[in-house]
């Protein structure tokens, strides 16, 4: 829109048509309930489908709309998105070059559109290799309470089915900076210390992100008082935050932020959810 005559560069409208379908599931039950012991469950679960149904007026855009750009030293050009929007996929779509191995003097190799290799990713085939969105989150909840006065409890949570694009491993797994710029361990150890390309945005740096996490664990015990007491009850407890995790992504904390357009990204800016554990007293008179 040319200013003037236009007031602003830009207007706003609906540029398109997302679908979503999901379902959730939550069961609530007492599993035992005897004279000195009593647990408690509830399990939840959720999936969401989602498609991108058109991109109204960019539908002429047969590429979609490029997104989750990636940036950090050694990347160079304007190509270095990870992700795309288009009709038939759901938003936090990989679309990227397939990597195919590397070469004896360590530069990367590609898939190309009729099926060889290359080592030029601009001949690469980009094409969808996974998406950023879960397929299933679940939680677990457990309350257990242990004669009259003990107590116990924990949470675990899963999410299960999505990819994350490992732009910290990409960036500081360059062996070419070692030892005058911080780099992973990975950049003087492993395949990636054999590497002599540059960054380069593909499927060597895609990892899965299923994660299981016990999010909570507590212990408590209830202080018996007798009835003329001024103390009605005393409980003190032992509590975990964030205790223990399962997952195969070489990073800090596969957990990431799965809402607005732009999601799946690990690019050196998260920052590992912290472990507690706290003693505490409850009191009532």
């Amino acid at each position: 829109m040319p200013v003037p005559p236009n007031i602003a560069p830009k207007k706003y409208e609906n540029a398109g048509e997302i679908k979503n379908n999901g379902i959730e599931l939550t069961l609530n039950g007492i599993v035992l309930d005897q004279k000195n012991f009593q647990w408690k469950t509830t399990f939840v679960a959720s999936k969401n489908k989602q498609e991108t149904i058109t991109l109204g007026n960019l539908e002429a855009n047969s590429l979609g709309i490029k997104k989750l750009y990636v940036s950090g030293r050694g990347l160079v050009g304007g190509d270095n998105y990870t992700q795309v929007i288009l009709p038939g996929y759901e938003i936090g779509s990989f679309f990227l070059p397939v990597y195919k191995g590397l070469t004896s003097d360590g530069k990367f190799l590609f898939e190309t559109e009729a099926g060889g290799v290359t080592r030029d990713v601009t001949k690469a085939k980009r094409q969808f290799v996974g998406s950023a969105q879960p397929d299933i989150i679940i939680g677990w909840s457990n309350y257990f309470q242990i004669y009259k006065n003990f107590d116990a409890s924990f949470s675990l949570r899963g999410i299960f089915g999505h990819q994350i694009f490992n732009v910290t491993k990409m960036v500081f797994s360059n062996p070419a900076d070692a030892p005058n710029q911080n780099v992973l361990a990975s950049a003087i150890v492993g395949e990636s210390a054999t590497i002599t390309s540059d960054p380069t945005i593909s499927t060597y740096y895609l990892e899965d992100g299923d994660f299981v996490k016990l999010d909570n664990l507590s212990f408590g015990y209830n202080i018996p008082f007798s009835p003329e007491s001024k103390i009605k009850n005393l409980r003190v407890y032992l509590t975990g935050n964030n205790v223990w995790m399962w997952t195969k992504y070489s990073g800090l904390d596969p957990e990431l932020n799965f809402s607005g357009t732009e999601f799946g990204r690990d690019q050196y800016d998260v920052y590992p959810r912290t472990r507690s554990i706290s003693i505490g007293i409850n009191t009532t008179f």
